[in-house]
């Protein structure tokens, strides 16, 4: 029933949409959000704040692996001179250490995640006002986005939009919004 419902409100909306089409012109753009997300000057900015953010912890992870590294060479190395309770201990040491490290590995990938996702919503959110902006002031009756195969590129707005998020971030002299 809801099915019904929702097709029955879609065919009305196409319909409606075909008749303003026939009465009206309508000027509709479309715009390559992955393309925006990857070169407004507030991605970069953003990639790189990350990049601070957890150099830390990444060079934690080097020191723990050179760490890791240097005992597997040492057993290597002297495995046969060492009896079987200092190898065995040096083995279990080994292996409590391979486990640190991926469990810290993993602890700071879902922190990268979740941070990079918030800074990912923080810039949608400055494209969709771009977007918007962008509209509003050339008179736009729909702009599109997503999942779009094929567009031509007289109605291909990402450059206007993209020089738009450029000029913002340059008001903003070049101040991420944090």
């Amino acid at each position: 029933m809801k099915f019904l419902k929702l097709f029955s409100v879609g065919v009305i909306a196409l319909i409606t949409f075909n008749a303003a089409l026939a009465n009206a012109s309508v000027k509709i753009g479309v715009v390559n959000v992955g393309l925006l997300l990857e070169q407004a000057p507030q991605a970069r900015v953003a990639s790189s704040a990350l990049e601070r953010e957890f150099s830390p912890q990444q060079k934690e992870l080097i020191d723990l692996n050179n760490e890791l590294e240097k005992k597997q060479a040492t057993l290597r190395r002297n495995a046969l001179a060492m009896s079987e309770a200092q190898q065995a201990a040096t083995e279990r040491e080994i292996a409590m250490l391979a486990r640190e490290i991926q469990r810290k590995r993993n602890d700071i990938q879902e922190l990268l995640n979740i941070r990079r996702n918030e800074e990912l919503a923080k810039l949608q959110n400055q494209v969709n006002i771009a977007i918007q902006e962008i509209g509003n002031s050339q008179g736009y009756d729909l702009i599109l986005y997503e999942g779009i195969a094929y567009t031509n590129p007289r109605i291909d707005l990402t450059q206007p939009v993209l020089e738009h998020l450029t000029k913002q971030f340059e008001k903003q002299g070049n101040n991420f919004n944090r």
